[in-house]
Formats: structure tokens, C-alpha cells, sequence
């Protein structure tokens, strides 16, 4: 993640790869909705945020300079009742700073059961840990829910931003969004 401003990294996003002994690199376009529909994701991506707060700290350990590690996280993983305790018991036994970890979370995750979602991002939010939503503008952007949600960044989905320059409706789009983030006093990523 790099400031656009300032041009420095400000920050960067964790992601699964599958390279596979025999059938080599699987996209996760194809082993993610398998992982969903097993309710395998919950298990992997318990896992994905132990390996970045792992990762993280021993980078800040060697001296780099501390950053934001982001992480994805399904609805399905989201919706565990013990999700915000395992989120702190992660990040009790990798000794990472809450504030260097980054929560990824898709609109389309949090319209059902909004109250109980909300409580949960509160409680992540308390606790210290940065609070996103994902592919904003792709799925059901109900700004009456949006406004309630204590967040700390919309993310601008990719297929808005990759034909901004050429497309006068992504163009005009990504721009109500960056209005929209400012107005809201929330930071801004543009993916891709």
C-alpha cells in the first residue's frame, strides 16, 4: 500500500497463494469459494491471521519500520461467535500491536445480523485493530448501514479503478467514493 501523496509504503495486504505439488498454482478465484462452501475459510483464514501477525512482527523485530498488515476476512469467519477472542488471542501470542493489524470485511458480510455485526467491529475497534471494507462499491452499499459501521477505510474495488482513466463512469463513481470517504472523515484505498 503506497501513499499517493508522499509516495512511501504505508502499508500491505496479506495474501493466500496455493502452489500445488502437482497441478501448480491454483487461483483463488477457484480454491476461496471451495473453501467458503466447505467451511474450510474459517480454519484457513485463522491461519492467514496468524501467519501476518506472525510475519509482522518479526519484520518490526529486525528493525523495519512497523507497518499495517491487512488480512481478509469472510463472512463466514466474521460471523463465529468467538471471532473477536480468537482476533485478541492472536494477537496476544505473536506480541503484535493491535494497531498494525488491518480487517478486511466485505459489504455483502455485514447486512445480515447488522446490530451483532456492528458490536463486533466495535469491540475489534476498542481493542485496536484497523477496520476496512472491502470491494467497496460492489456489493449492497446501503449508506444507512454505512454510517453506522465504526470503520476506519473504504477500499475502492479493482474494476472501478482499473479504467478510471479511460471509463467516464468508473471515473465518476470513484470519485462520489472519494467525496463519500472524506465527507466521513475515513481513509481512502484505491486496489489494483
Amino acid at each position: 500500500r503506497v501513499d499517493t501523496k508522499s509516495g512511501q509504503i504505508k502499508g500491505m495486504e496479506a495474501l493466500l497463494r496455493w502452489i500445488h505439488p502437482e497441478m501448480g498454482f491454483i487461483s483463488p478465484a477457484k480454491f476461496i469459494p471451495i473453501a467458503e462452501e466447505t467451511g474450510l475459510i474459517v480454519t484457513i483464514g485463522e491461519w492467514v491471521i496468524l501467519e501476518a501477525c506472525e510475519q509482522n512482527r518479526r519484520w518490526i523485530d529486525c528493525g523495519f519500520p512497523p507497518l499495517r498488515v491487512s488480512v481478509n476476512v469472510s463472512g463466514l469467519q466474521f460471523q463465529q461467535a468467538n471471532f473477536v477472542e480468537l482476533v485478541r488471542s492472536i494477537l496476544e501470542e505473536t506480541g503484535l500491536d493491535p494497531c498494525y493489524l488491518e480487517l478486511e470485511i466485505t459489504e455483502n458480510s455485514m447486512i445480515n445480523d447488522v446490530e451483532d455485526n456492528i458490536a463486533t467491529l466495535m469491540r475489534l475497534r476498542e481493542m485496536g485493530v484497523y477496520i476496512s471494507i472491502d470491494d467497496f462499491g460492489t456489493g449492497y452499499s446501503s449508506f444507512s448501514y454505512l454510517k453506522r459501521f465504526p470503520i476506519h477505510a473504504l477500499k475502492i474495488d479493482q474494476s472501478f479503478v482499473r479504467d478510471v482513466a479511460t471509463d467516464k463512469n468508473n471515473a465518476a463513481i470513484v470519485k462520489a467514493i472519494v467525496q463519500l470517504a472524506h465527507h466521513m472523515n475515513v481513509s481512502l484505498v484505491a486496489e489494483g
